[in-house]
C-alpha cells in the first residue's frame, strides 16, 4: 500500500472514530433552514452566461473544487484526492487536531450556519456529515496552497506541477468555488505558522491586477486580513469585518470598500452622458492619462493642468494578462448576487474602459501613460478583451460621475474643441503643418519689413542721400 493510500486510509478511519462521537449532527441533517437566511455563495447569473463554452472556460474550476457546486466533477478527481494529503500535512499528522477541528466546524449551530450560506437545493444531496467532511478538507487544502504551494518553486512541489499550480490560482478566485471564510478562520485557529495575515497579504496581492510596482506599495493596505486584526498572531477579526469568501476578500482589496459619493449637485441625467468615443478623443482636447498611487477602483480623479488647455485624469493602473478575463468576470458576477450591489466598482470600471478604449491605438496611448501593462500579447487583444466584458454591463451613474462630468465638460468646450481641429488639420498632417508654419514665417517677414519701412530710424545712408539731392539740384 502506497504512502498516499495510507494517509486516505488514516483519514477515512478517523472520520469513522468522529462519527460515532458526532450523532447529535445527524440529528439536523434534514432541518429546515430559515426562509430568511441570506445566501451569500451563489451562482453565475444567467445574464452574464451568453453561450455554454463561456461558463465553463470563465466560471468553472480546472484543478480544483472548493465548496459543494463542483464536488464530483471527475476532471477534478487528481487533486481531490491531494486535500486528505495536504491537510495531514497542514496538521502535522496530529489526529487529535484533526478530530478537534471536526468537532468544531460539525457543531450543530455552525453545520446550520454554513449550510444556509449555499443554494439549499443544490446541497440538499450533501448530510451534514460529508458537508463537515468537505469544508474541513477544502479549508485546510486552502491554507496550505496559501502557505507552502503559491511561495515555493515549482520544482519544490512534488505534487502538483506549475501548470497546475497556475490554474489554482485562478480557480480559488472563482465565485461558484468558495467555502465560507469563516472556516478559514476556525482552522488558523489550530495551526499556528508565522504570520497568517502575512502569508493572506501576500496571496492576495500576488492576485491583484495592478503593476509589480504598485503592488509592493498596496500590500499593507488589504483589509480584514491585518489592518483590522487585534492581534495578528491569535488570528482575531471582527465578526462585522470578515469577507464572505475569497473572491470577496479580493473584491475588497480592489474597491478598498468604498461606498458611493453622494454628489448631489451632479445627480442630473445630463451629468452622467458621455459623449466622448475613446482616449484618443479625449487627448486631442488635452485630456492627459496617467496612473494614480492606489489600486482602488473607486479612485479616478480629474485635474485641471497648469494651462487652460491642459488636464489629467489619474485611473488605477491594471494589469492584463490571460488570468484578467476569468478573474474580472467572476468579480462582476458577485457583484451581481452582493448584498451591496449599488457599488458596483468593478462593472463601472470596466464600463469607463469600454467607454475609453475602442481601437489598439487607444491601448497603446494608455500603455504608454503607465495605466496599463500589457502582458496578453498584441494591443488588439486588449482592446478586445474590454470591448467583449463591457458588452452588456450596465454601470452604476453615480460612479465616477464628478470625474465624467468634467471630462464632458473639458472635451465639450468650444475653445478646446477649435484647438482640437487645428491639431488635426495642421499638426497631424506633415505638409499642411510646415505650409501653416512657411505661411506663418512669411507673415512675420512681411510684418517686420513693414515695420522697418515706416518706423526705421535715421541713419548716416539718410544724411547721406539728402546730401546727394541736394547737391544734385544745385
Amino acid at each position: 500500500m502506497s504512502m498516499q493510500d495510507q494517509t486516505l486510509r488514516s483519514i477515512e478511519l478517523t472520520y469513522d472514530e468522529i462519527e460515532a462521537e458526532q450523532l447529535v449532527i445527524d440529528s439536523i441533517a434534514n432541518a429546515t433552514l430559515p426562509s430568511s437566511s441570506t445566501k451569500r455563495i451563489q451562482k453565475v447569473p444567467e445574464m452574464l452566461i451568453k453561450e455554454t463554452d463561456d461558463y465553463k472556460k470563465y466560471y468553472v474550476p480546472k484543478v480544483v473544487s472548493i465548496g459543494p457546486y463542483h464536488f464530483g466533477d471527475k476532471k477534478l478527481e487528481f487533486v481531490e484526492k491531494l486535500k486528505p494529503v495536504f491537510t495531514m500535512r497542514l496538521l502535522s499528522n496530529n489526529k487529535e487536531t484533526l478530530r478537534s477541528l471536526y468537532k468544531t466546524l460539525g457543531e450543530p449551530q455552525m453545520v446550520q450556519e454554513l449550510r444556509s450560506l449555499y443554494d439549499e437545493n443544490l446541497i440538499a444531496k450533501f448530510c451534514n456529515k460529508d458537508f463537515t467532511k468537505m469544508m474541513l478538507l477544502d479549508s485546510c487544502f486552502i491554507l496550505y496552497c496559501v502557505r507552502f504551494i503559491f511561495f515555493r518553486d515549482s520544482d519544490d512541489c512534488e505534487d502538483l506541477n506549475i501548470h497546475q499550480i497556475v490554474y489554482l490560482h485562478q480557480d480559488l478566485f472563482l465565485l461558484e468555488n468558495q467555502i465560507p471564510f469563516k472556516v478559514l478562520i476556525e482552522v488558523m485557529k489550530f495551526v499556528n505558522p508565522d504570520s497568517w495575515a502575512d502569508k493572506f497579504k501576500s496571496f492576495i496581492s500576488g492576485n491583484i491586477l495592478a503593476s509589480q510596482k504598485l503592488k509592493r506599495t498596496w500590500l499593507e493596505k488589504i483589509p480584514c486580513i491585518g489592518n483590522n486584526q487585534s492581534s495578528v498572531g491569535e488570528n482575531k477579526l471582527e465578526s462585522s469585518n470578515v469577507p464572505d469568501h475569497l473572491l470577496h476578500l479580493l473584491h475588497r482589496t480592489l474597491t478598498n470598500d468604498e461606498k458611493l459619493p453622494k454628489n448631489d449637485h451632479l445627480k442630473s441625467e445630463d451629468d452622467s452622458r458621455c459623449t466622448f468615443r475613446n482616449v484618443n478623443e479625449l487627448m486631442d482636447v488635452g485630456i492627459h492619462f496617467k496612473p494614480s498611487g492606489t489600486m482602488s477602483l473607486a479612485h479616478i480623479k480629474f485635474l485641471q493642468g497648469w494651462f487652460w488647455f491642459t488636464a489629467d485624469v489619474e485611473l488605477p493602473p491594471i494589469s492584463i494578462d490571460d488570468s484578467t478575463k476569468p478573474m474580472l468576470l467572476n468579480l462582476i458576477a458577485y457583484e451581481m448576487c452582493s448584498r451591496d450591489a449599488h457599488a458596483a466598482w468593478v462593472t463601472s470600471y470596466i464600463c469607463l474602459l469600454d467607454s475609453l478604449i475602442d481601437h489598439p491605438e487607444d491601448v497603446k496611448a494608455l500603455r504608454k501613460a503607465g495605466v496599463l501593462e500589457n502582458s496578453l500579447g498584441s494591443d488588439k487583444e486588449v482592446a478586445k478583451l474590454f470591448n467583449e466584458i463591457g458588452t452588456g454591463l450596465v454601470p452604476n451613474n453615480l460612479a465616477y460621475l464628478e470625474a465624467k462630468y468634467h471630462m464632458q465638460k473639458h472635451y465639450k468646450s468650444r475653445r478646446n474643441s477649435l484647438i482640437s481641429e487645428l491639431k488635426h488639420e495642421y499638426v497631424k498632417s506633415p505638409w499642411a503643418f510646415f505650409a501653416l508654419l512657411g505661411a506663418l514665417i512669411a507673415l512675420f517677414l512681411s510684418a517686420v519689413q513693414s515695420y522697418y519701412t515706416v518706423w526705421s530710424p535715421e541713419g548716416e545712408c539718410d544724411e547721406l542721400c539728402k546730401l546727394l539731392k541736394k547737391n544734385h539740384h544745385l
